[in-house]
Order: structure tokens, then sequence, then C-alpha cells
């Protein structure tokens, strides 16, 4: 028979657990996108939510460690010539392609091969074996991939910063300069449209327990509110006087190529596995980056 005093200590236990599980989760979480060795289950929906939650955030975290890289390496090496940031972009993809970002387009890369090869021929665990070499044509989009981020990067014109006058000024001391804004945001939108993916047809049979998991609690709802920051964010940074759909055309080219990607992909390997889920991550980071340069004249001039 259980006292007064067992049911205080068993509350005290469960609350003083509360926050380790909040961090393990941020962990899982990071895990997921940098490592294939996350032992995520179903049985515990509350806790899966809590690792879902924090995707979005750690892409913006991974957005802030990306312009102070550039911005060390700017003050480090200053410009070539005066005009072009070689080194600091340089930098930027060296830290995604090595560290934060490193399983990305090796992904994607490998479902590429994969669907040259025969696509639903093979098993959930053939697509996500990144171990083996991949072929000519994987090769040859990995190297793509790298030098495509870094002109990207490169080509961002630096412009003199500007902040809004109208109700957005209470946030001006959220503003960056012009240039640290697409670095901000590039990863946030790639990292948001992992769980895109997650909501995209089923997974795979035989796909990995943390994938399956993900994959089971990610609905359009819930989509939709982990949409909210990045596509603030868009709208306060790429959003003028007269301009003020500018951002949220932005998160639209995102969603709507990445969502199309997604579908290729999984229906391509026979569902969703975690090669598919990080690939289509990549391709929202990139066409973030085009889509933002395309329109950058639109956004500053």
């Amino acid at each position: 028979m259980t006292t007064k005093l067992d049911n205080e200590a068993t509350a005290e236990r469960r609350d003083g657990a509360t926050m380790p599980t909040r961090w393990r989760a941020m962990a899982d979480a990071a895990r997921f996108m940098l490592s294939f060795h996350v032992g995520l289950t179903s049985d515990d929906r509350r806790y899966l939510g809590r690792v879902i939650f924090w995707v979005a955030p750690l892409g913006l975290a991974i957005g802030l460690a990306w312009a102070g890289a550039f911005r060390g390496a700017w003050r480090l090496f200053g410009e070539t010539e005066g005009r072009d940031r070689v080194i600091p972009a340089l930098v930027v993809v060296l830290l995604e392609a090595l560290v934060t970002g490193r399983y990305l387009p090796l992904a994607l890369c490998r479902v590429v091969d994969v669907l040259e090869t025969g696509g639903g021929a093979v098993t959930a665990r053939a697509v996500d074996d990144l171990s083996t070499p991949p072929r000519f044509r994987g090769t040859l989009l990995l190297v793509l991939l790298v030098l495509t981020q870094w002109v990207l990067i490169l080509s961002v014109p630096r412009w003199n910063a500007w902040w809004p006058t109208d109700w957005r000024r209470y946030f001006n001391f959220l503003y960056p300069e012009p240039i640290y804004r697409p670095l901000l945001l590039a990863p946030l939108w790639g990292r948001w449209a992992i769980l895109l993916a997650a909501c995209v047809g089923r997974t795979a049979r035989g796909a990995d327990a943390a994938t399956a998991a993900m994959c089971a609690e990610m609905t359009p709802a819930r989509l939709l509110r982990h949409s909210i920051l990045p596509l603030t964010l868009s709208c306060i940074y790429f959003s003028r006087e007269q301009n003020f759909l500018i951002g949220a055309v932005i998160g639209l080219a995102v969603f709507a190529i990445s969502y199309l990607s997604s579908v290729f992909m999984a229906r391509g390997v026979g569902g969703q596995t975690r090669s598919t889920l990080l690939a289509t991550g990549q391709v929202a980071q990139i066409v973030f980056l085009i889509v933002y340069r395309a329109l950058w004249p639109k956004i500053h001039l």
C-alpha cells in the first residue's frame, strides 16, 4: 500500500526528470540529422513530440553557426580584391559539409543512385547505406551540390543594412545585416523540410525505428505549427514596404519544390526512409538559396 510520502517521492522523481528529458530530446533530434544511430521508438508519443519540436530550432541554431563562421572568416581574411568573400563562403560550405549537414548531400546522392539502378527493388536498409561509395551520377551530384551552395552564398551582394520603420521597428534589435539573413534561414528551411517529408506518403518497409517513429507522429497540423518559425522570420527579414509577400513567396516555393521532390523520391524507393527525409532537407536548402538570390533585387532594391 503506497503512502503519501511515496507518492510525493515519485512526483519529485518525475519532475526532476523533466529537464533532462527535454535536453535528451534535443540531443536525439540533433543525432537524427547528424547520425544514423538513434534509438527512437513510437512507444512514447509525448517524448517523440519533444524530439520533433527541436528539429526546426536546431536548424536556426545551425544558421547561427553559419553566420558566425562567415563573420569570423570575414574578419580574419577580409575580402578578396575588396569585393568577393571567397574564403568566408568556403568556410560556411566546409562547416556544412563536414559538421552540420554532412549527411544531407550524401543522402540525396544515395537516393539518386538507387533511383538510377531500379528504385523500389531495393530495401530501405540498402537506401540508407551511406557507406556504399556513390556511383558516377551520385558523385557528380555531390560535387555540384557543394559547388552550387558555395556559389550561391558567394553571390549574395553586400548591401547597406536597412531596418524597417513600420511596426517591425520594435524588432530591429533582432535584425542582422542583410548578408547574414539567408545564412540564418537556409538551414532552418532545410531542417523544416525534413518534417515536411515525414508527412508525405508512407514509411518504407524496413525503415529504421527513428524514421518510422517520426513519420508516424508527424501530421499536417503539427507541420503547420512548425512552419510558423521559418515563415515568420522569412516574412520579417525579406519583406519591405509594398513588398510584404516576398517572404511568403520564398516559403511557398520551398514548400512546393520540397514536397514534389519528397513525393518523387518516396515513390521511387518504396516509401520514406532516413535518406529520403534528409535528401528533402538538402533540396529545400538549395532551393531556398536559389529563390532568395533570384528575388534579391525585389528585396533590397
